[in-house]
């Protein structure tokens, strides 16, 4: 809800309030951020109050000595007129610099918001939008807010209109300012790399810049957009927190400054880095929207807001509430080296499992046999696939299975006949050689042509062949930035203007068709990806325990059903580790689930637990999509993780236990589940799992009559039919109880004996427990 009361905007959401004040010289300022404010008589409290200047200050106007735009709170500000710290625009005038943003007038609408080239938010919500002009330069600038009210989400933007007879350039274009009084806060932001995105960093927001940003040309593995910020002594489940993230795919930039008289200034919005855009007598330029959010509740309620914000606004709403079919991707089973008989030996063993979807990755067209040619091309290589795609697309669907496919449109090599023909479509510098990625070129898609013949070659591939699933790469970072039609310093940002174009000329003409985003796994997670795509592959590396890092990252910003996770082989092609089936399904059961090995080479013990993990996310998918996520602990902070799924009526959870390395005699674990009625009965079981025999070594020989050797043939033949059985656990209790930690679950293994009561979960060990209200 919004409201404007004299000189202020209120903007309410279900529990808190954002107050916007006008100054006395008509400057916008932000009062207020945090928990719901009802009355509205308490306005004026929120004012700051300067009865005397700070030294060596530069006083706006002669007609107040006190009013210093260096101490306000600006929603917006500029350089050379007074405020010394980070501006939010900088553009070039033609002579100077110098910007004084004046208060014009407002509009309040409900809207479906819709952008011109950028990605919009879907529904309709409540809209201010705020005219600013500099009167000297006959510049406007609008500042627009829309209030999710039911989600405890403020979305700002800034639109720049440029009404001088001349160019403006546009060196600095943030979306969104915040200024608050600073207090003892901590940032929490996502770092990484290829195979370890989505890292929590979390820092002491000290005095001077943090700078959190992305200069590869996608949002990036190293810098992920979204960030909070926490006071220091909150934790998952309390205290305040206040939560980031920006609906845009390239390069990006979040800024906070904690600044000499103990002010924090915070700002995103696209980099600064290498933009230099150029905006001409009557145009105008969008910035993408930046979203805002603040709890008391601590990290996890930060988090849910985002996550319950994501399923109602960003997604595709065909698939927003609904689970993804669980599938078999052909990559780590086949790589490149695959032939159609091997392909459907693998659809055969799935539809055994009772697998939904057969996902065929890189190398079915053009001449590609290795990363170094075929990209750009969409012939079909039928020495691979004699019957065509529509022959293995035909024998998934008589097997059961929906039929899903590769792309990498972005991208071109050398060695292919798109390059032969058009050199000039790929970015390069025609000055000096050209620095590749994965032996590959991108295309330039600021050039309509180029981005035509991608929407025209991708869709005629869907419009041919019953294709229900796309999974849609993009392999490398960007270098050699160029064109032949647009400055440098206006790539980046017209580049992914161009693929947002192609995303609604293809996915958005194809409701039907379910497209996970991927760029060599998550190079480009982020909210625009997610206004198209229904979800997005997390990782290359598909090592469980490795994933428990990234997955908890990443699942601070979104919601469970975009984080796709899959089920590899042991040892992991990732980092060679070995690690139990059911680690490896346990941690990929927080998400999108999917497996990534060759179903059939299994052994039978392999066999009956895959179908009795296929059984069981069945049977909770809902509840995964549906259900609030929360984390409890984390593994490189306290050895283990502990996260839950507790479902919106409180009737019934999932709760997940990670082991980290095993130690001697370990603690007795409390079982702590939060935010069920406390008033309900709740009956608490373990997921079956068995143990593989290998586990236990030379033990085996404690309990058999005659000694055997432990790697020998005979014990190895018979762990592929045989495993020892898990522990049985059951319980009821009250939510009271449950929520409180008094339940204390069986000790682990300490070396002494076994029995059906005793805990065995080894290193990367893990647990996955229901919890179901009893009716």
């Amino acid at each position: 809800m919004i409201k404007k009361i004299n000189n202020y905007f209120k903007l309410d959401t279900k529990n808190n309030t954002y107050i916007i004040y006008i100054t006395k010289f008509k400057h916008v300022v932000c009062n207020y951020f945090g928990s719901y404010i009802q009355d509205e008589g308490e306005l004026f409290f929120s004012n700051e109050k300067f009865n005397a200047p700070t030294g060596t200050s530069v006083n706006y106007s002669e007609e107040d000595y006190n009013y210093v735009l260096d101490n306000i709170a600006l929603e917006v500000s500029s350089p050379l007129k007074g405020d010394f710290k980070e501006p939010s625009l900088i553009i070039d005038n033609g002579n100077d610099f110098i910007l004084d943003l004046i208060y014009q007038d407002y509009e309040i609408h409900e809207t479906d918001t819709k952008l011109k080239t950028l990605p919009s938010i879907k529904g309709s919500l409540n809209e201010l939008v705020i005219h600013l002009k500099d009167y000297a330069l006959n510049i406007y600038v609008d500042l627009i807010y829309v209030v999710d009210v039911e989600n405890d989400i403020i979305l700002r933007r800034t639109l720049i209109k440029n009404h001088m007879k001349s160019p403006i350039i546009l060196n600095k274009t943030m979306s969104m300012q915040l200024e608050m009084i600073g207090k003892d806060y901590e940032i929490i932001s996502l770092y990484g790399g290829w195979g370890f995105e989505g890292q929590k960093a979390i820092n002491k927001l000290d005095h001077g810049i943090f700078i959190n940003d992305s200069k590869t040309g996608n949002s990036s593995n190293r810098h992920n957009p979204f960030f909070m910020l926490k006071e220091k002594d909150a934790t998952y489940l309390t205290g305040s927190t206040y939560a980031f993230n920006l609906i845009y795919s390239s390069n990006h930039y979040e800024m906070i400054e904690h600044s000499s008289f103990n002010k924090i200034r915070i700002q995103n919005g696209i980099s600064p880095y290498c933009f230099k855009y150029t905006l001409n007598e009557n145009e105008e330029f969008e910035t993408p929207f930046s979203v805002l959010t603040y709890s008391n509740k601590g990290i996890n309620g930060s988090s849910q807001n985002m996550h319950h914000f994501i399923q109602e606004h960003i997604l595709r709403k065909e698939f927003s509430h609904k689970s993804a079919p669980i599938l078999i991707n052909n990559w780590e089973a086949t790589y490149m080296k695959f032939k159609q008989s091997t392909l459907k030996k693998i659809i055969k063993s799935a539809q055994d499992l009772s697998l939904e979807m057969f996902v065929l990755d890189d190398g079915w067209f053009g001449r590609r046999t290795d990363d170094s040619k075929g990209l750009g091309d969409y012939d079909v290589n039928k020495k691979k696939l004699p019957s065509g795609l529509k022959g293995i697309s035909k024998y998934a669907n008589k097997h059961g299975l929906k039929f899903g496919l590769w792309f990498e449109p972005e991208m071109v090599n050398e060695d292919s006949e798109l390059y032969k023909k058009h050199p000039d479509w790929a970015i390069q510098d025609n000055k000096r050689p050209s620095s590749k990625g994965r032996h590959q070129l991108i295309l330039d898609l600021t050039r309509k042509e180029v981005q035509d013949y991608i929407i025209e070659n991708v869709n005629h591939i869907l419009d041919t062949n019953n294709i229900e699933y796309v999974k849609w790469d993009m392999n490398r970072h960007f270098s050699d930035v160029n064109s032949r039609i647009y400055h440098g310093g206006e790539v980046f940002h017209r580049y992914i203007v161009g693929l947002y174009r192609i995303f609604n000329e293809i996915i958005l003409t194809h409701p039907k068709v379910y497209f996970e985003g991927c760029a060599s796994g998550g190079n480009r997670y982020d909210l625009g990806i997610l206004s198209y795509f229904d979800q997005i592959w997390t990782s290359d590396d598909t090592d469980a325990y490795e994933r428990i890092s990234i997955q908890s990252g990443y699942a601070l910003a979104y919601p469970l059903k975009c984080l796709s996770n899959h089920v590899s082989a042991s040892p992991s092609h990732s980092v060679l580790r070995n690690t139990p089936i059911d680690t490896r399904f346990n941690v990929a059961l927080f998400g999108s689930l999917g497996f990534e090995l060759d179903l059939s080479t299994l052994k039978p013990v392999e066999e009956k637990a895959i179908k009795s993990m296929v059984k069981f996310y069945k049977s909770h998918r809902d509840l995964i999509v549906e259900g609030d996520f929360y984390q409890l602990s984390d593994i490189k902070i306290d050895d283990h993780a502990i996260w839950a799924i507790v479902s919106k009526n409180k009737e019934e959870a999932i709760l997940g236990y990670f082991n980290s390395l095993q130690k001697m005699n370990p603690s007795l674990l409390e079982l702590k589940v939060p935010n069920l009625n406390e008033d309900y009965m709740y009956n608490i079981k373990v997921r079956k799992q068995e143990h593989n025999i290998h586990l236990f070594g030379g033990l085996i020989n404690q309990i058999l009559p005659f000694r055997m050797d432990e790697r020998g043939f005979i014990v190895n033949t018979v762990a592929n039919y045989k495993t020892f059985p898990g522990e049985k656990e059951e319980y009821t209790l009250s939510g009271r109880a449950l929520m409180s930690g008094a339940l204390k679950l069986n000790n682990e293994w300490c070396g002494t004996g076994i029995n059906d009561g005793v805990r065995v979960l080894g290193d990367f060990g893990s647990r996955v427990y229901y919890i179901k209200k009893i009716k």
